[in-house]
C-alpha cells in the first residue's frame, strides 16, 4: 500500500499535525481489467489446486503451444522461472482472489472472491478455449510436477524429523 502524507497548517503556517493515510494501490477492479492476471486466475481455477512451480510450467507450455499469456520465462537449472508471473501471483493473493492451502504442501487455489471475479469478468478471450482443448495434457503435466514437488517436500520433512544417532552409543 502506498502512503500519502497530509499536513495541516497552523495559524503561523507551521505544520502541527501529521496524518498518514493508506491508499490501496491494487484494487480488485484493476485486477479484473488485467488480461494477464485474469488468465492466470482462470488457469488456476480450471486445473485445481497446484504448486507455484507447476503453474509456471503450465504457463510456459501454454505459451510454447502458441497462446501468448504475456510472460517472459527464464531457465534456471532444470526449472523455469518468470518474475512477472510471480508478481501477478502476489497481486492475486493481495486482492484475495487466490490463497494457499494450509499445511505442508501449500498449493495455490482460487477463493470464492476469485470465482466471483471470474464469473463477472469471464476468462480472457481464447484462454478458456485453449484450456478446454488441451485440458488432459495440461492436467497430466500438473499432476506430474505436483507429485515431484510433494515427494521433495515429504523427503525434506522426513530428514528434519528423523532423530540423529550419536556414533558409538
Amino acid at each position: 500500500m502506498a502512503r500519502k502524507r497530509e499536513e495541516k497548517k497552523g495559524e503561523e503556517g507551521k505544520s502541527k499535525e501529521l496524518k498518514i493515510v493508506t491508499v490501496q494501490v491494487v484494487t480488485p477492479e484493476k485486477v479484473m481489467q488485467n488480461r494477464r492476471q485474469m488468465s492466470l486466475l482462470y488457469i488456476i481455477d480450471a486445473l485445481g489446486p497446484l504448486h507455484e512451480r507447476s503453474l509456471t510450467e503450465v504457463a510456459y507450455v501454454i505459451q510454447d503451444k502458441g497462446l501468448d499469456l504475456g510472460y517472459d520465462f527464464r531457465k534456471v537449472g532444470n526449472n523455469i522461472y518468470s518474475q512477472s508471473l510471480k508478481n501477478d501471483l502476489v497481486t492475486l493473493m493481495y486482492v484475495g482472489f487466490l490463497e494457499t492451502e494450509p499445511g505442508l504442501y501449500r498449493k495455490l487455489k482460487t477463493t470464492s472472491q476469485g470465482k466471483t471475479a471470474l464469473e463477472k469478468g469471464g476468462a480472457p478471450q481464447g484462454v478458456a478455449d485453449f484450456i478446454k482443448a488441451h485440458f488432459e495434457e495440461l492436467r497430466n503435466r500438473v499432476s506430474l510436477v505436483d507429485a515431484e514437488i510433494d515427494k521433495e517436500i515429504r523427503d525434506r520433512a522426513r530428514l528434519v524429523s528423523r532423530p540423529r544417532r550419536r556414533p558409538g552409543f
